[in-house]
């Protein structure tokens, strides 16, 4: 076991864009030092180290697995590759921080849960928890916990985001499901469902789902989004334990303006927020009838979500879970209530039945 050093050292797999996003966040920071990136092509791993002032490269991800220097990894590589690597990393001793979605079915998860029981003293986390970090999140989660809402009963999440720009390509697994696992629903639903997770906090108990997806469309002859083969929306009903409901919609390249919303309904108050800097409201706002007043809407003061604050949260948040010996804010526990999710709502959408979500 590799006692955890200040900053902690870091070694990512996979050359993704993402990949050099992520470097150029972290660059500088007191907290984690990049200190070696690998790439199946090690000509590829040589560049991005240059092009990142990463110190050096390897040209497999096993050669940084088995460097004994590297405390934790950063996995960025495409989907499917997810779970193997993850569970290649915790035998190798290496704490593992790994690109959305975290895996592909719920399985996988409880694949990866029976190694990390194995090494329980390794942290293993996901960037779906990139969101978890603004102010008005963490606002509406402690209202939320303190009852200050009463009893929740009702969350509709809904995001609609604009087309493609003329000449976006993607790499050929972004358009093949069993590597992607699929297409809005995999790539943006893991921020949804963590972050609605995240808020609702121990209310989040999904059990039933009822769903459907559809495939992305040309809009016209020249606005073609680069990957027809999955899906560009999807909407869902999720009924929990509780009996709270959950609208979950999302769709993606439409002829239609974009637009995001999250409403939280308590028996005491209200809440309206958005996951991103985007929409009408992204403050925080409150609703509540009193006495016989009308309905007062008050604006809180917190931090609305900003992009460059969220991109890294989620290894910080690991590296600080790391020194103080708590669980990071996405955990596997919480990756296998998401999975179940997206597990039913494929199985929902082939059968058009709701789908029950096992314990």
């Amino acid at each position: 076991m590799v006692a955890v050093r200040e900053p902690l050292r870091l070694g990512i797999l996979g050359a993704a864009n993402i990949a050099k996003l992520f470097a150029r966040g972290v660059a500088g920071s007191r907290l984690v030092s990049v200190d070696v990136m690998a790439s199946r092509d090690a000509a590829k791993a040589a560049e991005f180290a240059k092009a990142e002032s990463i110190p050096r490269s390897h040209g497999s991800y096993e050669a940084l697995l088995a460097d004994p220097a590297i405390e934790a990894v950063y996995i960025a590589t495409p989907p499917f590759l997810h779970k193997p690597i993850t569970i290649a990393a915790l035998r190798a001793g290496k704490h593992v921080c790994c690109e959305k979605p975290f895996v592909l079915t719920q399985q996988e998860v409880r694949d990866i849960q029976a190694v990390n029981a194995e090494f329980p003293h390794l942290k293993v986390t996901c960037c779906s928890s990139r969101y978890h970090n603004t102010g008005t999140a963490r606002k509406a989660r402690a209202m939320i916990a303190a009852g200050e809402l009463g009893e929740v009963y009702r969350v509709h999440f809904e995001q609609v985001t604009g087309g493609y720009p003329i000449g976006t390509k993607f790499p050929a697994w972004r358009n093949d499901p069993a590597k992607n696992g699929g297409g809005i629903s995999f790539d943006w639903g893991p921020y949804d469902l963590d972050w609605i997770s995240f808020i609702l906090g121990d209310l989040f108990q999904p059990r039933v789902v009822f769903g459907t997806t559809g495939n992305y469309f040309p809009l016209s002859d020249q606005r073609i989004p680069p990957c027809l083969d999955v899906d560009g929306r999807l909407a869902a009903e999720i009924i929990c334990d509780n009996g709270l409901t959950i609208h979950w919609e999302r769709r993606a390249a439409e002829h239609g303006p974009a637009r995001h919303n999250v409403e939280v309904r308590g028996r005491t108050a209200g809440l309206d927020l958005c996951f991103l800097p985007m929409g009408a409201k992204q403050s925080l706002h409150q609703y509540a009838y009193r006495g016989a007043d009308d309905l007062k809407e008050t604006v809180l003061p917190d931090a609305a979500p900003v992009w460059d604050n969220t991109l890294i949260f989620s290894l910080y948040d690991l590296a600080e879970a790391i020194r103080e010996n708590r669980a990071p804010s996405n955990t596997l526990a919480h990756n296998l209530k998401i999975q179940g999710v997206f597990d039913a709502l494929l199985a929902s959408a082939r059968t058009q039945q709701a789908v029950r979500i096992p314990n």
